[in-house]
């Protein structure tokens, strides 16, 4: 129930300034004192505080700027009458909307003994300063929301800035929150916990619904429905019932089982929308930093934020430094970066990515409770047509038109043979003599030919073809969540197994993303011993530990009993703060040593950054960054006496030829540097300029374990590995020859992101598909090579893992994001997520996606088969015999079992195998029958035929039958069976494409539905002859029709060898 207070609004006189007691003025909106407490939900410039409002001569007296206290501007009200009354009338309308927005989160966190409103003469008196408390806390749910969502600089000064903000949620700005759980449980309680409900799936009747609608039904239902009224015009209701109920069966098990296909893939896709969504970030808890997932985030949590990060919830800014965030997501505006700081700007909504920049932010709403809560739609999966669906739905539909049309000319051959008088008795006189033969006699005869043509249709439409595809790609995707690979498109999947290059860049998924110092440069000695580290000049170790310490973005946190403190930040940041402790710092003491004046960011185009401190008298501006950007900006160096020595021609090429040599060695090279100044000038430096150099480092980065094996399998399988890095040349080139990518250092193909970003466009196709490592570039970079592979005719899959990739993952084929390492940005825009960020796994899904390709060619294989065979022997005994060997029940029973049986015998295999790698992609845009199927399914199809008139010609059965009615039954029996075992033992000719006769003996799956199949044929045939109109056939029979069946392998498999991936 909504309820509004009303007694909040009241009517004033605002007194002028010459009538202080009050006198005529004009009437304005406002709230009471009593209402006070709430004063931050009103429009700003409207009232609020529980005062009247100032006389117009009255100004606010400027606040002090304090990190989170921001100034704000006086809004005066308008001289004009007609200016007031809209505004009053605007306001009215807008505390009332807000009022029931705010009844309605009301209903939604508060429990029901807390739901009803109290009334206003309840309420104490109070300001804003003084606001109602809320499970302990100083601040109400209803002011935490607002306060962001309306971001009035005013009503956060209201309340001290951010950290009297910290104080009324009992937060430390320094060390957060209690670790504990109950203190977070009971904030999840008091203020929400940083969940989203989902929006409900579909149910299986949607599914169920979807699948009735499947156009080739229509063909089958039209057929039966037509079948029906005949059979009732000249029998009855209840004679021959059972062939339409065959007809209803196969439908209504077709529509179930591919409903149950989708609805279980649409669980899964959910499934792992959910699991894509739990990303993991850093708070601060108790004085460290900790790494919990976003649905932990809770109201009072410090969260660092850098470039790349995804706000996890709304929240005040109290640290910035060149702070620009994307809230295209939240405004729905296309390049909507905002740049955020503490004084103008500090208020962040969740959703929005950061572009730029660092800053640490304290947590107000969550959840349901932010603005992106209340925008948050949980995304599905898009009703996209599938490559391989779009081509079965074409085939499928042109096979239903042919055998229509083929049906259709057989049924009327047999018709015209009957009137005509060719078909004969078995005595040898004409079937139909004019003027002799009844009515009813004619008419049965043509439902019968009816029937039989109708029959035809339903088994040899390949209505099954779809299920197959479906129950191939739900179980295959399902496989790849235990390989650590999540589909978000299965469209790019399917393409994943055309692939011809990779784009695939080198930190953390070619290498362990886990950096460490090996070799340090410093006071004119090289370390290589990392033990022998603290041994450096006392004053150069001293600023070398006041730059580590002061110009990161990391954290160390030594705890008592502890021997080694745990680092955090980046793997780089991390590398580097470990240098310091071998060093002997002590991170806190250090910081604390010193004020920070400003920080200059990391720039990544730039490759460096700084932080400007002041020490007492002096001032020190340190720099950290690309050792070639730093040493170039650096005139002077430290040695190894602690003296500051001039940088010359020679020493610079030494400090040079030293970089050179661990970039050779497959170090990345950073440099620290300080720039000493006065204090008079340290407000001004805002770029490196005539630096002092203090140490070259090297940091190593090893290659994950298998990555050379999977490359050397990329390469069996001609996809081409292409490595992209920001690295050195002689860095990457290092890192490429380790993890296999290049096999000797000649250069040929290396290229640059600024050489080939000068290229003219043909000229960047023409070498694009020699480039094995792409160093030194840029996004904007990716993105050239990428589209200059496309236009040579590559099937491109690119990795994205930074805040400036999505453009590159647009642009490929198949994008590919990292679990791991991958921002929020990179995953939204990718098909697939690596889970693991690993090199091996992207390989894996190449194969699983090569696995799919051929199971679904095998099941369109065996499903041409059933529906060209069945349809080929019942043409050729209508046009040559003039009899049906099959009857239309044994053909709906057929295609029961083989096209439920049969896709679930080949879609279920138990792993993708690595020699699924020994042969070339197939083409994107090549058939998906080739000829090699075309040729197995002529044969198989020649074989069945062939054998059909072997059986007819009563040496096989050693029948003196004639045309007695039983031995008919008898042969016609012994056809069906045959052509059952002919199709049982095909399957085992088309899983053994690409697997020994032991392999698929361990397939337990395959061989249940095999044996299952057979012994379901067994039962029809023994005890339910009377529906499908069979007799019992003896041993030597069943034994005949299996060697059949076993001869039909060896036919379809002679002239092809065995082909581990189908291709022309």
């Amino acid at each position: 129930m909504v309820v509004f207070d009303f007694s909040m609004l009241r009517f004033w006189k605002r007194p002028t300034k010459s009538n202080d007691k009050g006198g005529p003025g004009d009437l304005e909106v406002g709230r009471g004192a009593c209402y006070s407490s709430s004063a931050s939900h009103l429009p700003e410039g409207f009232g609020g505080g529980g005062s009247a409002p100032e006389a117009e001569d009255v100004k606010s007296a400027p606040l002090d700027l304090e990190a989170g206290l921001a100034t704000s501007t006086d809004h005066r009200p308008s001289s004009s009458r007609r200016g007031k009354l809209k505004r009053a009338s605007d306001a009215v309308y807008r505390v009332i909307s807000e009022t029931l927005r705010r009844n309605r989160t009301r209903t939604r966190t508060r429990t029901p003994d807390q739901s009803h409103v109290h009334d206003h003469d309840q309420r104490g008196e109070g300001s804003a300063n003084e606001p109602s408390t809320s499970g302990g806390f100083g601040i109400g749910l209803e002011e935490l929301i607002q306060l962001v969502k309306d971001g009035s600089l005013e009503a956060l000064n209201r309340y001290n800035g951010v950290h009297g903000l910290s104080n009324l949620l009992k937060t430390d700005l320094k060390l957060g929150i209690d670790r504990n759980d109950e203190e977070i449980q009971h904030r999840r309680h008091t203020f929400g916990s940083n969940t989203y409900p989902c929006r409900k799936g579909k149910s299986f009747w949607c599914f169920l619904w979807r699948a009735s609608k499947f156009y080739h039904l229509l063909v089958i239902v039209l057929a039966g429905v037509i079948l029906s009224l005949l059979r009732i015009n000249t029998k009855g209701i209840f004679d021959g019932w059972y062939v339409e109920a065959c007809i209803v069966l196969a439908i209504v098990l077709y529509v179930i089982v591919r409903a149950r296909i989708e609805y279980k893939q649409s669980c899964q896709f959910e499934k792992l929308s959910k699991e894509k969504r739990n990303v993991h970030l850093e708070v601060i808890r108790g004085g460290r930093r900790v790494r919990v997932s976003i649905y932990d985030i809770v109201v009072g949590d410090i969260v660092p934020l850098r470039n790349g990060v995804q706000v996890p919830a709304d929240g005040v800014l109290f640290v910035a430094n060149s702070l620009k965030v994307d809230e295209e997501e939240i405004t729905r505006s296309v390049g909507n970066q905002v740049q955020k700081d503490v004084q103008r700007n500090p208020f962040l909504l969740s959703g929005s990515k950061v572009m730029k920049g660092t800053g640490t932010m304290l947590v107000t709403s969550v959840g349901m409770n932010t603005e992106w809560g209340l925008k948050m739609e949980i995304s599905q999966e898009t009703e996209e047509e599938k490559p391989f669906q779009g081509y079965l739905k074409w085939l499928a539909i042109s096979a239903s038109w042919l055998v229509v049309l083929f049906a259709s000319v057989a049924c009327s051959v047999r018709l015209g043979r009957y009137f005509s008088g060719w078909a004969k008795n078995s005595d040898g006189t004409p079937m139909f003599n004019y003027g002799i033969t009844t009515g009813d006699e004619a008419i049965e005869y043509v439902i019968t030919s009816l029937s039989f043509g109708i029959a035809i249709i339903v088994v040899a439409v390949p209505f099954g073809l779809s299920i197959a595809v479906r129950l191939n790609l739900a179980k295959t995707t399902k496989r790849m969540m235990t390989e650590k690979l999540l589909v978000q498109k299965l469209s790019a999947f399917e393409r994943m197994g055309s692939v011809t290059t990779i784009l695939c860049h080198q930190t953390g998924i070619l290498t362990l993303n886990q950096m460490s110092v090996v070799d340090v440069w410093a006071g004119g000695r090289r370390v290589q011993d990392m033990a022998n580290v603290s041994q450096l000049p006392t004053s150069l170790k001293g600023l070398i530990i006041e730059g580590i310490a002061q110009n990161t973005n990391g954290s160390v946190v030594s705890e008592t009993g502890v021997t080694e403190p745990e680092v955090y930040g980046s793997p780089t940041e991390q590398a580097i703060l470990r240098l310091g402790n071998k060093l002997g710092m002590q991170f806190d003491d250090v910081r604390s040593a010193s004020l920070v004046h400003h920080t200059i960011p990391f720039n990544p185009k730039k490759k460096y950054g700084g932080v400007a401190l002041q020490i007492g008298t002096r001032g020190h501006v340190h720099w950290k960054g690309s050792a070639k950007v730093i040493l170039s900006k650096c005139e002077d160096y430290m040695d190894r006496a602690n003296n500051r020595r001039a940088i010359d021609e020679q020493q610079r090429k030494f400090f040079e030829g030293t970089i050179e040599n661990m970039c050779k060695e497959g170090l990345r090279c950073a440099a620290l540097a300080y720039q000493p100044c006065g204090l008079g000038s340290l407000p001004t430096i805002k770029e490196p300029q005539d630096l002092v150099l203090l140490a070259i480092i090297g940091i190593k980065d090893p290659c994950r374990p298998g990555t050379r094996d999977a490359i050397q399998l990329c390469n069996s399988g001609s996809v081409k590995v292409c490595m992209v890095t920001n690295e050195d040349v002689w860095t990457a080139q290092a890192i490429a020859m380790e993890c296999g990518i290049l096999m000797d250092a000649s250069g040929r193909n290396i290229r640059t992101g600024a050489q080939f970003r000068e290229l003219s466009g043909p000229e960047r196709e023409q070498i694009a598909e020699d480039i094995l490592v792409f160093a030194q570039s840029s996004p904007s970079d990716n993105l050239l090579l990428v589209q200059a592979l496309k236009n040579r005719g590559h099937i491109v899959a690119a990795t994205g893992m930074g805040i400036h990739d999505p453009k590159t993952l647009r642009e490929a084929d198949v994008s590919l994001a990292m679990g791991v390492g991958g921002t929020a940005a990179a995953k939204e825009n990718s098909n697939i997520i690596i889970l693991d960020d690993n090199f091996t796994t992207i390989v894996k899904c190449i194969i699983w996606a090569r696995s799919l390709y051929t199971n679904v060619q095998r099941s369109i294989l065996f499903r041409l088969t059933v529906s060209v065979s069945a349809f080929a022997i019942c043409v050729v005994e209508i046009v040559f015999y003039d009899a049906f060997p099959v009857n239309a029940v044994q053909l709906l029973l057929l295609n029961l079992i083989i096209d439920i049986l049969g896709a679930i015998a080949l879609a279920y295999r138990p792993k993708a195998d690595r020699h699924l790698m020994g042969k070339p992609p197939v083409g994107i845009r090549d058939p998906l029958i080739t000829k090699t199927m075309w040729s197995k399914l002529i044969i198989q199809v020649f074989y069945l035929v062939l054998s059909l008139m072997l059986i007819n010609s009563e040496k096989l059965l050693n029948l003196k039958h004639g045309h007695t009615g039983n031995a008919e039954k008898v042969m016609n029996t012994f056809i069906f069976n045959s052509f059952v075992f002919c199709l049982v033992f095909n399957e085992f000719e088309i899983q053994s494409v690409d697997q020994t006769f032991k392999e698929i003996l361990r397939e337990n799956m395959f061989l249940v539905t095999i044996t299952s199949t057979i012994i379901f044929q067994i039962i029809v045939m023994e005890f339910a002859g009377m529906f499908i109109s069979s007799v019992k056939l003896d041993m030597k029979k069943w034994v005949t029709t299996s060697l059949l069946g076993l001869l039909s392998q060896v036919a379809t498999r002679y002239p092809y060898p065995a082909n581990q991936y189908y291709r022309n």
